[in-house]
């Protein structure tokens, strides 16, 4: 029965891993990247952590321990670089793949400004 529950234990931790991967595709690869493997040393060290408390085995609540602070500051980093990351690219009026130009008007007249599509480097 113990073994079952293990078992079905590990399946769990690694389809969080493969969701957790899946999402690192496309664009901004580099920062979710780095939150997937942020989350897995968060999930990881708490874990060690609990059972290392639990079973009275110092040397692995301390590992567990430094892992989760490792996961936790990793996962700030990952934050930052994504948000450096999406600054410089998005326009929050325009959709995803669009800068906002502005169009010249007549002399006297307000010039617009109108999302078009971003050029392809």
């Amino acid at each position: 029965m113990i073994h079952l529950r293990n078992v079905w234990r590990a399946a769990i931790a690694l389809a969080l891993v493969g969701c957790l991967a899946t999402g690192c595709a496309r664009t901004y690869a580099g920062p979710k990247t780095l939150a997937a493997v942020a989350a897995v040393l968060l999930v990881g060290g708490g874990t060690t952590w609990v059972v290392g408390e639990r079973q009275n085995h110092a040397g692995t609540a301390n590992l567990g321990l430094v892992t989760t602070v490792i996961g936790f500051g990793a996962a700030i980093g990952a934050a930052g670089w994504l948000a450096a990351s999406a600054a410089c690219e998005e326009d929050p009026d325009c959709p995803r793949g669009e800068e906002c130009k502005e169009i010249p008007a007549l002399p006297g007249r307000v010039p617009y400004k109108q999302c078009m599509r971003r050029p392809v480097p």
